[in-house]
């Protein structure tokens, strides 16, 4: 009997150890098993984070990219408007020293006026431009007589390219002084015609001693007309 209860305790004793390695091996399985999983959970999240992060730097760089294709877009229009601008306006006005004058006996004379043109023709190397109407006056000595001319309206300004050589006219009108009372006008003989081109402060002198000027300013005796294309010889 004392055999027997001996082999019943070593039974007892090697149950227990099995149960004992048994439950280790389980739990080391679970555990490794937790590893495992929690590795490749934070994989996952490494991996998610990864495509946000560069879901991100595609989405700003689409954005710069627009931006700068939107600031080339309006810097060529504003260029293209600027370019279009200086073309529009690229012909430098006729300053005087561009310009000569002379006169030309235009509509002729009848009813106590003349009717010269005056002709300005651009005598300098590149092309200028002339608008509108230019000052004329009578001198005596480099002293203008009377009043400067007075503005017919009956041709509309324009502006005029002159190339090298080009010319354009403005009729006038010149009154003969001595159709008028002496008191009226004291006539006095021009040696000259002095010319102010539009938007010109320098004066072109025309020689001649065709005509008188009043020395009252309050008698007008010449008119001029907006510039013409031409020397109007064609007219």
């Amino acid at each position: 009997m004392g055999r027997t209860i001996q082999f019943s305790a070593q039974a007892v004793i090697h149950g227990i150890i099995r149960g004992i390695a048994t439950t280790g091996i389980v739990a080391a399985l679970a555990l490794a098993g937790g590893c495992s999983s929690g590795g490749a959970g934070s994989g996952t999240t490494a991996s998610s984070n990864a495509a946000s992060s560069s879901s991100s730097a595609s989405s700003e760089s689409s954005s710069a990219s627009a931006s700068a294709s939107a600031s080339s877009s309006s810097s060529s229009a504003t260029d293209a408007t600027s370019a279009s601008t200086a073309s529009s306006n690229g012909t430098p006005v006729c300053a005087s020293s561009d310009l000569t004058a002379t006169l030309t006996m235009g509509g002729g004379g009848g009813a106590g006026s003349s009717y010269p043109y005056l002709v300005l023709t651009n005598s300098g190397s590149a092309d200028c431009s002339v608008t509108g109407y230019p000052g004329v006056s009578l001198a005596a000595s480099g002293t203008q007589i009377g009043a400067a001319a007075e503005r017919d309206d009956s041709v509309d300004p324009q502006t005029i390219v002159l190339k090298p050589g080009e010319s354009a006219h403005s009729a006038l009108r010149i009154t003969n002084a001595d159709v008028f009372d002496a008191d009226t006008c004291n006539a006095q003989p021009a040696d000259s015609l002095v010319v102010y081109p539009p938007d010109q402060t320098q004066a072109i002198t025309v020689a001649t001693s065709d005509y008188k000027g009043c020395a009252n300013a309050d008698t007008k005796i010449i008119t001029v007309r907006a510039l013409e294309p031409g020397d109007g010889s064609q007219q």
